[in-house]
C-alpha cells in the first residue's frame, strides 16, 4: 500500500517503539535465565567465563532497559529517518550482544554433560524463539538475536567429531534456525500488515475526530434489537442529553423510513437552533431494522443566511417593484403637471388678469414646479437604489455649465436682492469627461439651496483647479452663502434622504430633504466627492463639489476671460419671434389638455399645427403629407411613439421627430436618439427648451 513520506516515518517511529517496549520483559528472562546457567553450571565451567558472560549479557538488557526511557521522550520530537538511525543501531548492536552471548554457551557445552546440554538447549531454544516473537516487528533486530545464538550453538556441534550424534545436532540447530528465520519473515509480514491497518486506521480516526470538531457534529448509533444508545461528537447540540435526541428520532424509528430532516432545538441560554438530521437504518434479512444510525449538526447559520437571502430577494423584488411604480407614477404625475404649467404660463401672459389673480397663478406655476423637481429627485435616487442610473460622460465645458446653472437661478436671486459673486482662483481646464446633466444638477441645488436659505447678502462661487502628487487634477466648486447656518445636529444628518433641520426658518423654507442626499450620490457615481465645509448658525454655509477630471496631462488649462461669458438668460414670457411661421407641425399626444396647450404655444410662434392621439394615427398622417416636424409622445395607446418612429423611419421618413415625454432619463433619452428621433424633451415642457430645439432645426426639410 502506498504511503506519504510522512506515513512511512510514522510506521518506522512505531515499528522501532516495538522493539525497545519488549525489553522491560526481556531484562527480567535474561537476568533469571543467566542465573539459571550460573546456577547449574557452577563447577562445571570456568568463574573467568560464567562471571563475564553473566555481567556481559545482564548489562546489556539493562542498557536496553535505560536506552527505552530515553526513546519515550526523543520520539516525539523525531521528524526524519536520519534520526532514527541511531536508536535502530543501538538497539541491534545490544541485541547482537545478547545473541553472541548465547551463541557462546551453545558453542562451549557442545562437549560438555548432558545436564549443560540440556540446560543450554532450553535457554538458547526460547531466548530465540522469544527474540523472534519480541522483535518481528523489525526481521534485522530479529536476526542479530538468531543468527548468532543457533550460528555457535550449530557450529560447537560440528566441530566435535567422532561422534554421528553432534553432527546431526549441529545440522538439525542450523535447520531450525533457518525455519525460525522463515517463520519470522512470515510473522514480520503479518505484523507489518496490521500496523499499517492500524496506521490508516487510525488516521481515519483523526480525520473523522477532526472533521467532526471542525464541523461540531454529532453522530449517533441507536441497537434497535437491544435498545442500546451511542453518542459521540457535539453533545452540546441536546441540552436535554440523549433523551432529547432519542425523542426526535422516536417518530422516524416507528415509522421505519429514514430520516431527511430539520428541528428546532432551544439551547439553555433560551436561544433556538435549527438542527438538521439525517439517518439511515440497517435492516435483517427479513426486512426488519436492527441499527439506526446517522448525524446531525446545527445549521442555524446556514438557516439565517437562507432567511437574509430571501429577504433580500423580497427587498430587491420591492426595489423592483418601486421602481415600475415611480416610472409609471411620474408619467402619470408629469403629464397633467405639464398641462397645469403650461396653461399657468398662457395664464401669466393674460394682460387682463387681475393682481390677486395674477398672484394666484403664479403661485400654481412656483408650486408646480417644486412638485416637479420632487417627482425628478424620486425618481433619481430609486435608480440608484437599484442600481438602474448611469453616468454619460462626454466632453463638457466646465466655465459654460457653471454659467448656465448660476443663469438658471438668476431669477430668483434677483427677485430676491441677493448679489453674486464667481470667483476663478487658478486655471481652469477648457474641457473634461463628465456627465453635463448631472454636473448641472447638483450645482443647482447648491446654489438653489444658498439662495433658498439665505434673506440678505452675497451668494460667492468659487472655482479652483488643483492636482494631487500623482498628477491627477480635481475640479472644485464652493458655493458659500450668508444666509441661516446650521446647527451639528442638523450638520450629522444632512445627507440623509428626507431629513431637515429643526429651524423654524429651515422649516418654513419649501423642500423635501432628497436634493443633497441625491447630489451626494451623483458626485459619488461620477467619481467625485459633494462635503460640508462650514456652518455657522446666522453666518452661513459653504458646501464644496470635487470632481476627479483625469490626468492633468490630458487637459487644456485656460484663464478665464469673463468678457466672453454669455450674458444670463431670463425667460421673457412676452417675448413672441414667430421663428414657426408657416411651418406645419404635428403635434402626438393621447393627452387632450397637453396637445391644445402645445397648438396654442406653436400657433403663437406662427406654425399650422395638427394633432394626434396615437402613433398610428401619426405615422399615416406623416407619410400622406411630410410635416416640417413632429412632436411625438413616446407612451400611447394603439401604437407608442418608439414604434411609430421606427416605422417612419423605416419607411424613409426624413423631417426632424422630437421626443415628447414623460419618463424623463437618461437611459430614455439615448433610448429615443437610438431610436430615431432627433431630440428629447420631457414633461413639463420647458417653452424656452423648446424653443432652442425648434431653431435648431430650422432648416429641416419640407
Amino acid at each position: 500500500m502506498p504511503q506519504t513520506s510522512q506515513g512511512s516515518l510514522e510506521l518506522e517511529i512505531r515499528r522501532i517503539d516495538l522493539l525497545y517496549r519488549q525489553n522491560i520483559a526481556g531484562l527480567l528472562a535474561i537476568f533469571v535465565n543467566t542465573l539459571a546457567f550460573v546456577f547449574v553450571t557452577w563447577g562445571t565451567l570456568s568463574p573467568k567465563f560464567l562471571i563475564p558472560w553473566f555481567v556481559i549479557l545482564n548489562f546489556s538488557a539493562f542498557l536496553r532497559f535505560f536506552a527505552y526511557y530515553r526513546w519515550q521522550t526523543a520520539r516525539s520530537k523525531i521528524k526524519s529517518f536520519e534520526e532514527t538511525r541511531f536508536w535502530l543501531y543501538f538497539i541491534c548492536t545490544s541485541l547482537a550482544v545478547s545473541g553472541f552471548g548465547w551463541g557462546a554457551i551453545g558453542f562451549i557445552v557442545s562437549d560438555g554433560t548432558v545436564i549443560q546440554k540440556v540446560i543450554t538447549s532450553l535457554l538458547i531454544s526460547c531466548m530465540t524463539a522469544g527474540a523472534m516473537i519480541t522483535y518481528v516487528s523489525y526481521r534485522t533486530a530479529m536476526s542479530c538475536v538468531i543468527l548468532p545464538a543457533m550460528g555457535l550453538w550449530s557450529i560447537g556441534f560440528l566441530k566435535s567429531s567422532g561422534e554421528d550424534f553432534n553432527l546431526l545436532m549441529g545440522v538439525l540447530v542450523g535447520f531450525y534456525a533457518f525455519l525460525m528465520l522463515m517463520i519470522g519473515k512470515n510473522l514480520h509480514v503479518a505484523v507489518m500488515n496490521s500496523l499499517s491497518l492500524d496506521a490508516e486506521l487510525q488516521k481515519s480516526e483523526e480525520r473523522l475526530r477532526m472533521s467532526m470538531e471542525s464541523s461540531e457534529a454529532l453522530t449517533w448509533d441507536w441497537d434497535l434489537l437491544d435498545d442500546q444508545f451511542y453518542w459521540e461528537g457535539n453533545i452540546n447540540l441536546f441540552p436535554e442529553g440523549q433523551e432529547e435526541l432519542r425523542r426526535l428520532l422516536k417518530p422516524y424509528v416507528e415509522a421505519g423510513g429514514d430520516v431527511d430532516a430539520e428541528h428546532i432545538v432551544r439551547d439553555r441560554s433560551g436561544f433556538f437552533h435549527y438542527i438538521a438530521l439525517r439517518g439511515k437504518f440497517y435492516r435483517l434479512s427479513d426486512g426488519r431494522p436492527f441499527r439506526f444510525a446517522g448525524i446531525c449538526w446545527d445549521v442555524t447559520v446556514k438557516k439565517n443566511e437562507e432567511i437574509l437571502r430571501r429577504e433580500r430577494d423580497l427587498h430587491e423584488a420591492a426595489n423592483r417593484a418601486k421602481s415600475v411604480f415611480l416610472a409609471n407614477a411620474s408619467h402619470e404625475i408629469r403629464t397633467p403637471l405639464a398641462a397645469i404649467l403650461g396653461f399657468s404660463e398662457a395664464l401669466l401672459r393674460n394682460q387682463s388678469l387681475t393682481d390677486q389673480a395674477h398672484k394666484d397663478v403664479q403661485s400654481i406655476y412656483r408650486q408646480s414646479n417644486y412638485m416637479v423637481s420632487l417627482v425628478n429627485d424620486l425618481l433619481d435616487l430609486s435608480k440608484i437604489e437599484t442600481n438602474r442610473l448611469y453616468i454619460q460622460k462626454a466632453p463638457m465645458n466646465p466655465v459654460r455649465e457653471i454659467e448656465d446653472s448660476i443663469s438658471v437661478i438668476r431669477a430668483t436671486l434677483e427677485a430676491k436682492k441677493l448679489k453674486m459673486n464667481v470667483v476663478y482662483e487658478s486655471l481652469i481646464p477648457e474641457q473634461i469627461e463628465s456627465d453635463s446633466v448631472r454636473f448641472r444638477q447638483v450645482l443647482i441645488n447648491l446654489l438653489s439651496n444658498a439662495v433658498k436659505f439665505t434673506s440678505e447678502g452675497t451668494i460667492t462661487v468659487r472655482v479652483s483647479f488643483s492636482s494631487d502628487t500623482d498628477n491627477v487634477g480635481f475640479l472644485a466648486i464652493q458655493v458659500s452663502d450668508t444666509g441661516l447656518g446650521m446647527d451639528k445636529t442638523t450638520q450629522g444628518n444632512l445627507f440623509k434622504p428626507f431629513v431637515r433641520g429643526e429651524h423654524p426658518e429651515i422649516q418654513r423654507v419649501q423642500g423635501s430633504g432628497l436634493g443633497l442626499a441625491l447630489s451626494l450620490s451623483l458626485m459619488k457615481m461620477m467619481d467625485g466627492d459633494l462635503q460640508l465645509i462650514s456652518s455657522r448658525i446666522g453666518e452661513g454655509t459653504t458646501f464644496e463639489m470635487r470632481l476627479n477630471v483625469g490626468p492633468v496631462s490630458e487637459l487644456k488649462l485656460v484663464p478665464i476671460d469673463k468678457s466672453k461669458m454669455l450674458p444670463p438668460e431670463k425667460l421673457k414670457l412676452d417675448q413672441e419671434s414667430h421663428f414657426l411661421k408657416g411651418r406645419r407641425v404635428l403635434v402626438v399626444d393621447d393627452s387632450m389638455d397637453l396637445c391644445a396647450l402645445m397648438k396654442r404655444y406653436l400657433s403663437r410662434e406662427g406654425a399650422e399645427v395638427e394633432t394626434s392621439e396615437n402613433g398610428a394615427e401619426a405615422v399615416e398622417r406623416a407619410l400622406a403629407k411630410p410635416f416640417d416636424i413632429i412632436l411625438m409622445d413616446i407612451k400611447m395607446p394603439v401604437m407608442d411613439g418608439y414604434k411609430a418612429t421606427a416605422l417612419l423611419r423605416e419607411k424613409g421618413y426624413k423631417n426632424p421627430i422630437i421626443a415628447l415625454t414623460a419618463q424623463a432619463s437618461v437611459d430614455g433619452q439615448q433610448k429615443s436618439f437610438e431610436m430615431g428621433f432627433d431630440g428629447y424633451l420631457s414633461k413639463p415642457v420647458d417653452m424656452v427648451l423648446l424653443g432652442e430645439i425648434l431653431r435648431s432645426k430650422a432648416e429641416f426639410a419640407t
